[in-house]
């Protein structure tokens, strides 16, 4: 099994108070259904001179440049996002850097997704099925668990776009590493 052959992903974010408020750096950890580690989000470069930015609500404006990769440290997909406002458009792009496609936030709890043309693939929640939000341990520590479920006849590149997005949601929805997107509840 990896990242691209399973249907239903379980997406950790690092759980607690001071993770939901002074996180600094971009940190993902995904499993597949029956607990096996499928792939890990983490940025390409310590947010340096940002560090300071990225404690404070401006963080969802600041750039960053993520590097999902297999558990055998093979590279799976890159999310990047610039500087930006109030509509920021994150870039996915293969393991090689061409770019796959776009992902641009939709309302408060969308994502719209757009393929290397341009060209909308339709939004998140049309595609796949996406809780976020739930609380939950892993290992005896709190993470919170986002849950993507995808049909089985998803196929490439929409099938690696939405999975950029349930991976970047938060990025996405410019809150960055502060201010998680959703409410928090119990994992059922």
């Amino acid at each position: 099994m990896d990242l691209f052959s399973v249907d239903i992903l379980h997406i950790e974010h690092p759980g607690g108070f001071r993770n939901a408020l002074w996180r600094t750096t971009y940190r993902v950890d995904v499993y597949d259904d029956h607990g096996e580690a499928l792939a890990t989000v983490r940025e390409r470069q310590q947010p340096g001179a940002l560090k300071l930015g990225r404690a404070t609500g401006f963080s969802g404006h600041l750039p960053f440049d993520l590097r999902v990769t297999g558990p055998d440290g093979r590279d799976l997909l890159g999310i990047r996002k610039g500087f930006s406002g109030r509509r920021a458009r994150v870039d996915v792009t293969d393991p090689a850097g061409p770019l796959v496609g776009s992902l641009v936030r939709q309302g408060l709890r969308d994502i719209a997704v757009n393929d290397q043309q341009g060209r909308s693939h339709g939004n998140l929640s049309d595609i796949a099925a996406f809780q976020f939000g739930a609380l939950a341990r892993r290992d005896g520590r709190k993470v919170r668990r986002d849950l993507l479920r995808m049909p089985p006849e998803l196929g490439s590149p929409v099938r690696e776009l939405v999975i950029g997005a349930a991976l970047a949601f938060d990025i996405v929805h410019g809150k960055g590493t502060t201010k998680p997107s959703g409410w928090s509840w119990p994992a059922g």
